[in-house]
């Protein structure tokens, strides 16, 4: 415990990002342990929010999110989950309303690695990127949010397969990954490991906000600040549209006012390093992955850039076809379906999170895992409830432990008295619970098992030699830890 003797007092605690020579071994500790206790107090006031215990939201994060974040994220993936079931069984498409629906609850990641597309005086951006990443080490990997939210990836697929165009024919446009991007206007900008193709819409009710693009834009004759003027972009309204452009040539937003999503489906320029195992995970999650066909379609539809600087020297280049981005209007029409926007659906998907993982009891007496669940007593102290899952998928109570006094985080676990098997426990460590739990598992689920990220350096259907991987998420390689040192896949 720390106590003031004395002393002068700052106005306001040391940021340690400001740290100067003339900082003291104190001002360092302090300016660290300040942070520490905003990050702590944030977590508390995050779980209350939701109506849960922190280690609920804490727990099974993965690489990069803060509780803020996870907790967002849980919410929009249960939205997500109530919006696809609607749509099965009234057969309808997801609408643009649905998106935002998800997306408002969604928690975005301060991303301050794409400096390519942050204007001046901008140090971070909210955009993250579901489905396929290139990794620093050659690989091809899921990001970890597509599959531990897997209803949102399939929500925001969904949107797009939905209303594919019918000019690519019966596969579709295929893309291996999705840039979700919330209110911010990119700079002048190209895409960095992009194969091309790619489709982009807005979301959100907003004024402005429409895409610039140089369409004549070629890479190869220098910088896109040198070579894109003003007076040669083509202004499109992807708030009304479904566009289609390339990535890497230069494109932009104009400032807008309100609140602004969009989504970008692209493909990775390594998309063919990904094999079987790979793709079929993507599928699974709604992502439509491309073909040879499919990616030759959508360069054709695009056509070749000319060049600036070729068209300001050269007749030939005038004289051949003028590439053009491709659009297909979005009827806005009478959303179908729940309203998604209101308050009392995001409260059950709130309520989906508190209740998370719960199924029906059961009398098994072989395991395959366990499960933790906080509630709140009359006295507004948390109760945590272990219960072990049984090998038919109920649940059997095991172990029980209330808090000693409100918000104190100290519980007193007892093994629960109606549960017969197993020694005695009696402890406060929740480690010792889990240990005691993992005595009682002899088949081990997949809840059980450290959570994988699915990466693969070469797909041998194309001749190459390497296959795929599984790393811990978050490890060193995986999504959310490493891939964001890279430059950015593709962004608005």
């Amino acid at each position: 415990k720390i106590r003031v003797g004395g002393g002068p007092r700052r106005k306001q605690a040391l940021n340690p990002d400001e740290e100067t020579d003339a900082w003291t071994p104190t001002d360092k500790m302090l300016a660290r342990m300040h942070r520490s206790w905003k990050t702590w107090t944030k977590t508390f006031s995050v779980a209350e929010d939701l109506g849960v215990d922190r280690r609920q939201i804490t727990s099974d994060k993965t690489g990069g999110e803060s509780t803020e974040m996870r907790a967002g994220r849980l919410a929009a993936n249960e939205m997500a989950k109530m919006i696809l079931k609607e749509a099965e069984e009234t057969k309808r498409k997801i609408s643009d309303r649905d998106v935002v629906a998800v997306l408002r609850m969604w928690g975005f990641k301060d991303n301050m690695n794409r400096s390519n597309v942050m204007k001046e005086g901008v140090n971070f951006v909210h955009s993250d990127t579901l489905g396929l990443v290139a990794s620093y080490d050659g690989a091809v990997l899921i990001t970890a949010a597509t599959t531990e939210y897997s209803n949102v990836t399939q929500v925001l697929s969904r949107w797009l397969t939905d209303r594919m165009p019918s000019e690519f024919g019966e596969h579709g446009f295929g893309w291996t990954s999705i840039n979700v991007n919330a209110n911010y206007a990119g700079a002048l900008h190209r895409d960095a490991n992009n194969e091309g193709p790619s489709f982009i819409k807005a979301f959100g009710s907003f004024t402005g906000g429409q895409l610039n693009y140089w369409g004549d834009d070629n890479k190869a004759e220098g910088t896109v600040e040198s070579l894109c003027k003003p007076a040669d972009k083509s202004t499109l309204d992807i708030n009304k549209n479904l566009l289609l452009f390339d990535g890497n040539r230069g494109h932009s937003v104009e400032d807008f006012q309100g609140e602004r999503f969009s989504l970008v489906y692209f493909c990775t320029g390594q998309w063919r390093k990904a094999n079987k195992t790979v793709q079929s995970e993507l599928e699974k999650c709604g992502i439509n992955f491309p073909t040879k066909e499919s990616m030759s379609l959508g360069q054709k539809l695009l056509g070749t850039p000319r060049g600036y600087k070729a068209l300001a020297s050269s007749r030939a280049a005038k004289g051949a076809a003028e590439p053009a981005a491709k659009t297909w209007p979005v009827a806005a029409g009478k959303a179908e379906g729940t309203d998604f926007l209101a308050e009392e659906r995001k409260q059950e998907a709130r309520a989906a999170v508190r209740d998370m993982g719960a199924a029906p009891e059961c009398n098994d007496e072989e395991f395959t895992g366990y499960r933790v669940a906080y509630s709140t007593l009359p006295d507004r102290r948390r109760r945590c409830c272990v219960y072990l899952v049984g090998v038919s998928g109920g649940e059997r109570l095991a172990v029980s432990g209330d808090e000693d006094r409100v918000g104190s985080g100290h519980y007193a676990y007892k093994k629960a008295e109606t549960f017969p098997l197993g020694p005695p426990l009696e402890t406060p460590r929740i480690g010792d619970v889990r240990a005691w739990c993992a005595e009682l598992v002899s088949t081990p689920g997949p809840q059980c098992r450290k959570k994988m990220c699915l990466r693969s350096y070469a797909n041998a259907a194309d001749g190459q030699s390497k296959n795929s991987l599984k790393r811990p998420a978050g490890a060193a390689g995986c999504p959310l830890a490493k891939q964001q040192k890279r430059p950015a896949a593709a962004t608005e």
